[in-house]
């Protein structure tokens, strides 16, 4: 016999079967299937074993033989067993795929037993089972006198009918799968059990987990009778003739047993304190669980969303009074807490007007005044000096000699101090100070400028490798041209401030390195005129 169990699956109307149990009978012989027709099964011992063989009617009158199976072996027929016998609307063939089921699947699995009945819902397998064979008054087994007067044809149209439902009936909903952290929002906590994976104080069992008691002559251990009403010492249990070699085997080895040891007094008290120890720290364990439920603490999400609205000072001050959520209820830690932070609140407020006093301020008015005014100038002096602020700090971190291109350090160096010159020649903003002259002690490539080179790079702020990197190419360029280098032409060379690069073409030519002849000088000194001209019209 070819058993095939099926999982009933959501099909169109077109392709749905009407008559499709949980499982499926076909003839070993030619695969017909024989679910719902008479069928002869094979009763000699060599096919037995397994699903045994099932013969359609075709086969079996012509003599077909196959595999083990021959024609003059043993048979019987099986007909449909689609009457009812504990129930109406349940056939025969249904209550032994329930039995079936529950021994495979096993008792409670409802659905995977419904699948393997295939014509029943879960919930009318459990229900029949409950309602048949649990609450039969000839428990544990059903009533066997029941006579049902159906017709065969309108049972099986009946169940026709049923199976036909339940095939076109839509697929039951599925639950989304959800992760863990959606389920609870602590990980290790149960909800469930109401436990930790980790409890507090988690290895307080080990004082007790293999502690053992002997006779207390103390307290009687001698002398206990035996509980005449236990059903255990009036019935004792009776052992079957199957089991009567393990019963000797088990008297056997109690008898090889060592007798029980007797509890002296130190070994007592000993043991009574680990019990104490044991159910001292239990408690602090069900405390610290009750705190925790109490409070709202397993809302993780709602505390830490709380936590962020509260002030930095606050969430300092709420933090400190954290232990003291021990030795108060939930409702006094709270009005505790509220009580503090308005306390702190008008600390704070008291000091504000502390200060406004000393300052010589008396209304709200004369506060409010003050304090736009304090903004106005803080907002100024922040806008104003921003950028000096800004140059001292990377002066603070010494020179950078670190650049992979010398060329880019050049630049940005030189261009850290162009808001420096312009206020040391006046062009910058008014009342602005000079900066101070840049400290090159601890420069590198410092040995190479002369006393009035390393006098000039600390007046314009350039650090000596980005003034020779400067030097160098001006001078190339000059020696390039022929000596035919105007001072506009440098400024296109060098970019870094014009008011720098000017300083630097003046000192290059006092002190010898570009010899400008007369007609250069007096064609750049025109062009710097007409330039100057320009831009004041």
């Amino acid at each position: 016999m070819t058993v095939t169990h099926r999982k009933r699956q959501h099909q169109p109307d077109e392709i749905a079967a009407v008559n499709e149990p949980g499982f499926q009978i076909e003839c070993d012989g030619c695969y017909t299937d024989l679910t719902h027709s008479i069928r002869i099964k094979c009763a000699d011992p060599i096919c037995e074993p397994g699903d045994g063989v099932d013969i359609c009617p075709t086969c079996f009158c012509g003599g077909k033989e196959f595999k083990k199976h021959k024609r003059g072996h043993a048979y019987r027929v099986v007909e449909l067993h689609s009457y009812p016998i504990f129930s109406e609307d349940w056939g025969a063939d249904e209550e032994l795929l329930l039995i079936e089921g529950i021994s495979l699947k096993g008792l409670g699995n409802w659905k995977a037993i419904a699948e393997h009945v295939g014509t029943r819902t879960q919930e009318e397998v459990e229900e029949h089972y409950n309602v048949v064979y649990i609450n039969s008054r000839d428990w544990p087994l059903p009533r066997m006198d029941i006579e049902f007067n159906v017709d065969p044809s309108e049972f099986q149209e009946r169940k026709r009918r049923r199976i036909s439902s339940m095939a076109t009936a839509p697929p039951p909903h599925r639950v989304a799968p959800t992760s863990a952290p959606s389920i609870h929002e602590i990980a290790t906590f149960l909800p469930g059990r109401l436990e930790f994976e980790h409890e507090t104080d988690n290895d307080a069992e080990d004082l007790v987990k293999d502690l053992e008691f002997g006779i207390c002559l103390e307290w009687g251990g001698d002398s206990i009778m035996e509980d005449e009403h236990d059903p255990d010492v009036k019935e004792p249990p009776t052992r079957s003739e199957d089991q009567s070699t393990d019963g000797a085997a088990e008297d056997e080895a109690e008898e090889n047993m060592p007798p029980v040891p007797l509890e002296t007094e130190e070994s007592l008290a000993f043991k009574l304190t680990l019990l104490e120890m044991y159910s001292q720290r239990v408690e602090k364990r069900h405390e610290a669980k009750a705190i925790m439920f109490d409070r709202g603490l397993l809302e993780y999400k709602k505390t830490q969303a709380a936590d962020k609205k509260r002030p930095k000072e606050e969430k300092d001050i709420v933090h400190r009074l954290r232990p003291f959520a021990k030795l108060q209820t939930a409702e006094d830690y709270e009005v505790f807490c509220a009580d503090i932070l308005y306390e702190a609140m008008l600390r704070k407020r008291i000091t504000e007007l502390q200060q406004y006093r000393r300052l010589g301020l008396m209304t709200a008015t004369d506060i409010k005044k003050w304090e736009d005014d304090t903004q106005a100038k803080a907002n100024m002096s922040r806008d104003f000096f921003s950028s000096e602020r800004l140059q001292h700090r990377r002066q603070s971190q010494g020179p950078d000699s670190r650049h992979a291109s010398v060329a880019d350090s050049d630049g940005r160096k030189a261009y850290e101090g162009e808001g420096a010159l312009r206020a040391g020649n006046g062009t910058g903003p008014p009342g602005r100070k000079a900066p101070a002259p840049l400290n090159l002690a601890n420069s590198p490539s410092l040995h190479l400028l002369t006393p009035a080179e390393q006098t000039l790079c600390s007046q314009l702020r350039i650090l000596p490798k980005p003034y020779l990197v400067i030097k160098e190419t001006l001078v190339r360029e000059y020696a390039r041209r022929g000596g035919k280098l105007r001072r506009r032409e440098a400024r296109d060379l060098v970019k870094i401030d014009v008011n720098k690069t000017s300083r630097v073409w003046d000192f290059l030519v006092q002190a010898g390195y570009l010899r400008i002849s007369d007609i250069n000088a007096t064609a750049a000194v025109s062009q710097d005129t007409n330039n100057a001209a320009g831009f004041v019209k």
